[in-house]
């Protein structure tokens, strides 16, 4: 008897009160509850950390059609973030930035299909480009903002009002929908 006692107690020993082996930690290395890791940019799985992965399009350097490249922008403000990218440039290798230099993001408004992308006025005081690069701005900036598939039109105006063009070789005045032909 006293040897059936020992043996169930050693057999128990090891065990919390469900029966199940307990967990022991060593006093060099804490137990730490598990934390989530942040996403980055590039990771795989940018939802778990409120991103949201979009397409940005530039121009090629031959100026003769757009590439793109996939970033991560945070999701509560995606379209305002996906705009500020896309004025921000690239660095991707046989594609080029569009937007003049100190043009600012102003707004991005969503509504009824319709994308309001309100920029500072350097928007038309600094561009520099002719047809063509008038062409490829508005070209990146409404294929950028339809990859999201709530955004069926793209509106540009400039410190709240409506622009005729941004250089004179294209009509502002009206909302435009997503080229095609200009994407390789």
């Amino acid at each position: 008897m006293a040897a059936a006692m020992t043996a169930l107690l050693l057999l128990t020993a090891g065990c919390e009160e469900n029966g199940k082996p307990e967990q022991k930690s060593s006093a060099t290395a804490p137990v730490k509850p598990a934390t989530t890791k942040p996403v980055t940019p590039g990771a795989t799985n940018p939802a778990a950390a409120g991103q949201t992965e979009v397409k940005l399009y530039f121009p090629n350097d031959a100026g003769d059609g757009l590439g793109s490249v996939k970033v991560n922008v945070p999701t509560d403000d995606k379209y305002t973030a996906a705009v500020k990218e896309l004025v921000a440039g690239t660095k991707e290798p046989g594609l080029t930035g569009i937007f003049p230099k100190g043009v600012t993001v102003r707004s991005v408004k969503v509504a009824d299909g319709l994308a309001t992308v309100d920029f500072s006025k350097e928007l038309t005081h600094k561009f520099i480009g002719g047809s063509t690069g008038e062409q490829m701005l508005v070209s990146a900036l409404v294929n950028t903002l339809t990859e999201f598939p709530e955004v069926e039109r793209v509106l540009l105006t400039v410190e709240g009002e409506r622009i005729e063009t941004i250089a004179g070789h294209l009509d502002t005045s009206e909302p435009f929908t997503r080229p095609t032909g200009l994407v390789q």
